[in-house]
């Protein structure tokens, strides 16, 4: 009986020690990987489990201090103090010479006082003032006052800025290398300057989201200056907290393709040139005013956007047109070249229709074109040719 139980004693003990052999292999086969490989696998983490594989082998020891993305996460602690903390302590052990792809900070579930708001300029700090560091992409999701914004002008190779929540007293973007810029609920105070042109040294910009923004001064017009921009989104833009009808959104932005607008209501807009290159035109209006001024707006708007080949509208803007047949008859329709003709809705209803004489204003000049419904942005049905129905 003892021998028995020996002898499985034993080829237990054999079991285990090949195991661990092909445990270790296996350790082995990934910490052999090269240090690109491996800072791939970190940057999909949060900084702080990326710190903690430090304790896997001395391989790994000092991996997280050269990644090239980093995730700044204050919903990995319980504290906001130990977040802090954190981040500092990574920053100064970070190797200085190991550049950054992307560095993305979100506090969202902790609120920053007026004592604390020193982390987000910190880390604008250690990208500018770091001088072998380049970055490429910068994310900050905080509801903080930033005071060191314009320090980023220093970064030339940052081409993505991406902020939200965030409070700040910049009203120039002087980022000459940037290409896309995000501002989402961010609030920026301008002063008593009566034109507003914030990107008008961000030359190479290509891809502008305005989302939710709030500007408190005494502007009358907010210029666009842009040649380069291909894509603009502008949603929800308030001036001193709420919609101001006699603020003009001035456009200088020859080579935009994608123009996109969701609100209430609709901003006056005076665009410079043409819009030769224009291909997707999305507008979203709520609760627009059925008033001819508003008519006149959107007549003036589909104008100059008359080149898209994709149009999408929702059922307001529908309502506005239809308001006023005879200050349609006899216009020509403003959109030549669409393919494709979506109505968005927000709920399915097979009891609107659009009047046939505003399919006559909108699409008269072009054949063939595909006449979609979607709902909240997904395809709902497909609709009969409306060439044919706006004959």
């Amino acid at each position: 009986m003892e021998k028995g139980r020996e002898s499985i004693y034993k080829t237990e003990v054999r079991e285990a020690s090949k195991l661990e052999k092909n445990n270790k292999r296996k350790e082995d086969r990934v910490s052999n990987l090269p240090d690109e490989v491996l800072h791939r696998i970190l940057s999909t983490l949060d900084a702080k489990s990326a710190v903690q594989t430090c304790v896997l082998s001395k391989r790994w020891r000092h991996v997280w201090t050269s990644l090239p993305v980093l995730n700044f996460l204050d919903s990995s602690f319980d504290d906001f103090l130990h977040f802090q903390c954190f981040v500092d302590h990574f920053l100064s052990r970070r190797d200085a010479s190991s550049n950054i792809s992307v560095l993305n900070f979100a506090c969202t579930d902790h609120e920053l006082d007026d004592g604390h708001t020193h982390i987000v300029d910190s880390i604008i700090d250690h990208v500018t003032l770091t001088p072998p560091i380049t970055i490429q992409g910068l994310y900050i999701v905080a509801e903080c006052i930033v005071g060191k914004l314009p320090q980023l002008s220093i970064c030339q190779s940052l081409t993505t800025l991406k902020l939200a929540h965030i409070s700040t007293e910049t009203t120039t973007f002087d980022f000459l290398s940037l290409t896309h810029l995000h501002l989402f609920d961010c609030r920026f105070e301008c002063g008593l300057e009566e034109l507003l042109d914030p990107f008008r040294d961000c030359l190479n910009l290509k891809h502008l989201y305005l989302h939710r923004c709030q500007y408190y001064g005494g502007f009358q017009r907010f210029k666009i200056f842009a040649p380069k921009l291909t894509l603009l989104s502008i949603a929800l833009m308030r001036v001193d907290e709420m919609f101001d009808s006699d603020c003009t959104i001035q456009l200088f932005t020859p080579k935009l393709q994608s123009f996109t607008y969701c609100d209430f209501d609709l901003y006056d807009f005076s665009i410079e040139g043409d819009l030769p290159f224009i291909e997707e035109v999305d507008i979203d209006m709520g609760c627009l005013a059925k008033d001819t001024y508003s008519l006149l707006q959107l007549i003036e708007l589909f104008q100059v956007m008359g080149n898209a080949q994709f149009v999408s509208l929702s059922p307001d803007i529908i309502d506005v047109l239809a308001t006023f047949p005879d200050l349609l008859d006899g216009r020509s329709s403003p959109f030549t070249r669409v393919r494709t003709f979506v109505l968005n809705m927000d709920t399915p209803s097979s009891s609107f229709v659009i009047p046939p004489n505003v399919m006559a204003y909108l699409f008269s000049g072009s054949r063939g074109l595909d006449f979609l419904i979607s709902m909240n942005g997904k395809v709902w049905k497909k609709v009969q040719n409306s060439a044919k129905q706006s004959d």
